[in-house]
């Protein structure tokens, strides 16, 4: 009888995988997990060392009083006014909020402050939307309504929706350099029309509403199409030249000879009598002084006060800015038209 041979069993060896891999991760982990918690107690630590003799709150927003000049219980404050001009809600949470936010709170909390006698607007801004530009322009005049001198303040650039905000000012200080001017109104598309046959792309577009796609770059716009727009753009720009003539006091003949989105160094400005002196912001500074007939005053900023979420996010906003991810998947979103009080190239 033959001996049956049972197959011999496997035995398998498991390798030991190593954990330095593991350990590395661990420790690039925490170094910037510190890295990022020192950081923020650094923000922290440099708003509250900024923070001057008092707070002032806007809604569920607080911030603090940073003294720049002076003494006296009396203060002017100074308001940023920089970059593009609008309320666009942010696109992701990790956006920081909007220039038009920024500024219209902190005309609200310099409104509500009894202490506070006057406003300087630090503008250095090409412009932007029509409504926001609109929107701060309104916040001007109602700070007026409540008794308190404005003065704008132009740096490098206040054109097109930055002048238009300024024009209620009771007094406007051009730097030498500033460029300003620009009473216009812009929409601008693309037609790709003929590069699409080119490479043999066609678009496909489902509607309702014969004019819905007007600003298509698919397409040709026709002319009945160019006539609706261009009625709108006209209704902003007459817009655009009743603020200015109430503004600056200007009649409709003066204003015609020098809007148009004509542009004008600071000492051209002076002499089309869109502002009212050359100077810096020293000169700013003591006309609001004078105008509200202070002998003395504290020069005073507004730092917005974060709670440690709100720095975190900003933190990780610029953290992630940079990644090809973020920018990319813009390009696939649509767009809306703007039509823009805006001076840009």
């Amino acid at each position: 009888m033959s001996k049956i041979i049972q197959p011999s069993k496997a035995v398998y060896v498991l390798k030991k995988r190593s954990a330095w891999p593991l350990v590395i991760a661990g420790i690039l982990i925490v170094t910037l997990g510190v890295g990022l918690l020192i950081s923020l107690a650094a923000n922290v630590a440099l708003i509250g060392g900024k923070a001057g003799k008092g707070e002032v709150a806007v809604g569920q927003d607080r911030f603090s009083e940073v003294v720049l000049e002076g003494a006296g219980a009396d203060k002017i404050v100074i308001i940023p006014v920089k970059g593009f001009i609008t309320f666009a809600d942010s696109r992701s949470f990790l956006e920081r909020e909007s220039m038009g936010k920024q500024v219209e709170e902190r005309l609200l909390a310099a409104q509500d402050d009894p202490s506070v006698k006057a406003v300087i607007l630090d503008i250095d801004s090409p412009g932007g939307s029509i409504t926001a530009s609109d929107i701060i322009y309104h916040r001007v005049k109602e700070i007026q309504a409540a008794g308190k001198i404005v003065v704008a303040g132009f740096g490098d650039l206040a054109a097109s929706g930055g002048y238009y905000l300024a024009c209620p000012a009771d007094y406007i200080v051009a730097h030498p350099t500033t460029i300003t001017g620009s009473i216009g109104v812009i929409i601008q598309t693309l037609n790709l029309e003929g590069l699409m046959s080119k490479i043999g792309i066609k678009d496909v577009t489902v509607k309702r509403g014969e004019e819905k796609d007007f600003l298509s770059p698919f397409r040709e716009m026709t002319p009945e199409e160019r006539g609706m727009l261009q009625g709108v753009v006209d209704e902003m720009y007459e817009r655009f030249l009743s603020v200015v003539a109430e503004g600056r006091n200007f009649s409709r003949k003066e204003l015609d000879a020098i809007a148009g989105g004509r542009i004008f160094t600071g000492p051209q400005a002076l002499a089309n009598g869109l502002v009212d002196e050359i100077g810096y912001q020293d000169t700013a500074i003591e006309m609001a002084r004078e105008l509200a007939d202070l002998e003395e005053a504290t020069v005073i900023e507004y730092e917005k006060e974060y709670s440690f979420f709100d720095l975190f996010r900003g933190r990780v906003a610029r953290i992630f800015e940079p990644l090809p991810g973020f920018a990319i998947q813009q390009l696939f979103k649509p767009q809306p038209p703007e039509i823009l009080y805006l001076w840009a190239l």
